[in-house]
């Protein structure tokens, strides 16, 4: 998938979402062409990347920043419907977080710390 499909691709997932779900997100979703690597990955591991990060500051707002080149370097030789499905993954779950963020919850960043735990516990 080249990066110009990959932008289609993420603004259509987003047309496809109600509006109200992106009140709030005044940085809107930034897509950077970048391998971004978890900083906890580990040499003798598989790669731990970054595929999306939801990004929120008191004096600079609320934004997701989507990793192209994280999704290239994880699935080499995927078809484009199925890294779709990995775009629309990441999306809404980066989405979610902004909600629960909206919200005063941590749930989701709760469960993915976990997971970052077990990845680093073994």
């Amino acid at each position: 998938m080249t990066i110009d499909c990959f932008v289609s691709t993420v603004e259509s997932l987003c047309e496809k979402l109600p509006n109200k779900i992106f009140e709030g997100l005044n940085l809107g979703i930034g897509i950077s062409e970048d391998v971004k690597l978890h900083p906890k990955t580990k040499k003798h591991k598989a790669p731990l990347y970054i595929f999306g990060e939801y990004r929120y500051g008191i004096h600079t707002g609320c934004g997701i920043m989507l990793y192209y080149g994280s999704f290239i370097s994880a699935y080499p030789g995927i078809s484009d419907d199925l890294l779709k499905i990995k775009i629309e993954e990441t999306l809404k779950h980066e989405l979610m977080h902004h909600l629960e963020t909206q919200a005063g919850e941590k749930k989701l960043a709760i469960a993915d710390a976990m997971r970052l735990k077990g990845y680093c516990d073994t």
